[in-house]
């Protein structure tokens, strides 16, 4: 994968014991700053090993962080986005050999990919709302056939606390998630941090066990001043897990991604731990990207869609399109509404569980004049069009040799 000189993100390797500690940061001449390698195979295997049952099991769900928005968000136009939107594929195991293939498609030719959403009516309390309509159920069947496999929980510790999110896999040995699993928004990042991908009811699959996660990348614009509107990143995982000696990927596959995409219908994951989910079981939400709203002024827009989801699901991804283990069957009308990626069948991660818009009070549960917005999640926008975009984070991490 080309990686074009980028600024505005931040990348930084761990090194770290089952005691907190923070690498030195060395600047780069691209406008990056990131530690130039990664945790050595014992330091993995202490993080392997921090992680017991007991620690996975009082670990706290990340709360989605709550962003006072003290007006409504502007329906008048669509956010502006430069580039045009694309995709570039995932990989199943046991298709063969990966081959990159990257698709764009100019504005002019939505009407035959995906039709920008109109917009809805934004919760004027957070209450009763109106929000946006979503439909959710939990995930049943099998966690490991694809693309069911690439879903995870992610272990990580601030300090003396041990926290919980969600990430996806989206390369060899690379997983996507919220900026807020892995850097606390002021210049902190996570230690200790490992993924466990197909996690079920009974913890860890025991199949496949979890990884270590040896770097991590994420927006400058979010690590070092919590910029809700950039609010995503990326980790790059150890070559050999606690039960595989192999790549993650290599086991799960992985999704592709999309970008520059806007308002459009989304297949949402996580696995929700703070009441009432119980944090061991995926839940699947399907929503439209229903309005957006600019937390942090003059910056790119985060999307909004319905959703209920609790903390733990944080940095679970948004996609366009997703599929069934089986082969999907053509709809009868034609019609690429319901599916954004149309015959390209994905599935394209396009976003990630983020914030939780507040009114007034954000510690306060809902009422009809404070409280959160406890029905809808936002994500930062995925793009490809400048720098510090999410094209630009994911690429940090695609580009480590563990990737290879």
């Amino acid at each position: 994968m080309s990686i074009r000189p980028i600024s505005g993100i931040i990348a930084v390797s761990l090194v770290v014991s089952q005691f907190a500690g923070i690498a030195a940061q060395q600047p780069q001449n691209d406008g990056t700053e990131t530690t130039p390698q990664g945790l050595s195979a014992a330091e993995a295997q202490a993080i392997q090993a921090y992680w017991t049952p007991t620690a996975m099991a009082t670990a706290i769900p990340m709360t989605p962080p709550e962003r006072l928005v003290e007006s409504l968000p502007s329906q008048q136009s669509l956010p502006v986005i430069k580039g045009d939107p694309g995709f570039v594929n995932g990989w199943q195991p046991g298709s063969g050999p990966y081959v990159e293939r990257v698709q764009t498609f100019s504005r002019a030719e939505l009407s035959s990919v995906a039709l920008p959403q109109a917009f809805g009516v934004p919760p004027t309390n957070p209450l009763s709302g109106p929000y946006g309509p979503f439909q959710r159920w939990s995930m049943q069947g099998s966690y490991v056939q694809w693309p069911r496999s690439i879903h995870g929980k992610l272990f990580f510790s601030f300090g003396a606390s041990n926290f919980v999110c969600s990430a996806s896999v989206i390369g060899r040995s690379t997983i996507a998630t919220a900026g807020h699993c892995v850097s606390n928004g002021a210049g902190t990042f996570a230690t200790n941090v490992l993924f466990c991908p197909s996690y079920n009811q009974g913890g860890p699959n025991t199949s496949r066990g979890c990884w270590a996660v040896v770097s991590q990348t994420t927006s400058g614009a979010w690590h070092s001043s919590g910029d809700p509107d950039f609010d995503y990143a990326c980790g790059v995982t150890a070559v050999t897990g606690t039960v595989i000696a192999n790549k993650i990927g290599n086991i799960t596959g992985w999704a592709g991604r999309g970008w520059n995409w806007v308002d459009v219908p989304v297949i949402t994951f996580g696995y929700p731990q703070a009441a009432p989910f119980g944090g061991t079981i995926i839940q699947q939400t399907a929503s439209v990207e229903w309005y957006n709203v600019d937390f942090t002024a003059g910056t790119q827009v985060s999307k909004v869609i319905g959703s209920d989801l609790t903390g733990g699901a944080s940095g679970g991804g948004w996609f366009l399109s997703w599929r069934h283990p089986n082969a999907e069957i053509a709809d009868s009308d034609g019609n690429n509404g319901t599916d954004p990626a149309g015959g390209n069948n994905g599935p394209f991660i396009n976003g990630v569980n983020s914030h939780k818009r507040c009114s007034v009070h954000c510690g306060s549960p809902p009422n009809a004049t404070q409280g959160v917005f406890w029905q809808e999640m936002t994500s930062p926008p995925f793009r490809n069009d400048g720098t510090g975009d999410s094209e630009d984070v994911f690429a940090v991490c695609l580009a480590h040799m563990n990737n290879s």
